[in-house]
């Protein structure tokens, strides 16, 4: 018995706040708002007019929105591949070698460039060039004609 009292109290409570408390606080609600919302606005503009750009932050906005010179955020093999292609503008490069895989079987190294599995010392498809050196991030390419070396970093 006390139970279904409870019950229907909160049911009588329940359909006051929906039929009567309800539409009466939203139609007080919607006559402040425009009020409020102009008090905040005007807070709102009047905070963004008190803290003018000093010339120190124009420094900074320029310099943010210019172009980098070079990524801070490469690692050390990377930006050497950068800066040596940047060195190279306007020299004429040479083939191109790519190596892309390696392989470590027991004591046998292998790099797989430009699609072909090659050991240390071996002779590369591309004329005059010779597998040096072979490790898991770069190999090492010896140009026979020249004798310049080349480190050529693994593209996964």
């Amino acid at each position: 018995m006390i139970i279904l009292a409870v019950a229907a109290v909160a049911v009588l409570y329940a359909g006051y706040e929906l039929l009567i408390a309800g539409p009466s606080a939203k139609k007080a609600g919607k006559a402040t708002a425009p009020v409020e919302e102009k008090a905040a606005l005007a807070a709102l503009t009047s905070d963004i007019m008190s803290n003018k750009a000093t010339a120190a932050d124009v420094y900074v906005a320029q310099r943010a929105e210019a172009e980098w010179s070079k990524n801070p955020f490469w690692d050390k093999a990377s930006y050497r591949a950068f800066a040596q292609k940047e060195e190279m503008k306007g020299v004429k490069e040479g083939p191109k070698i790519v190596y892309s895989g390696y392989v470590e079987t027991g004591a046998k190294k292998m790099a797989i460039i430009n699609g072909w599995e090659y050991e240390a010392g071996q002779s590369l498809d591309v004329e005059g060039y010779l597998l040096k050196r072979v490790t898991p991030s770069r190999v090492l390419i010896i140009n026979r004609t020249t004798g310049g070396e080349t480190y050529v970093p693994i593209q996964e």
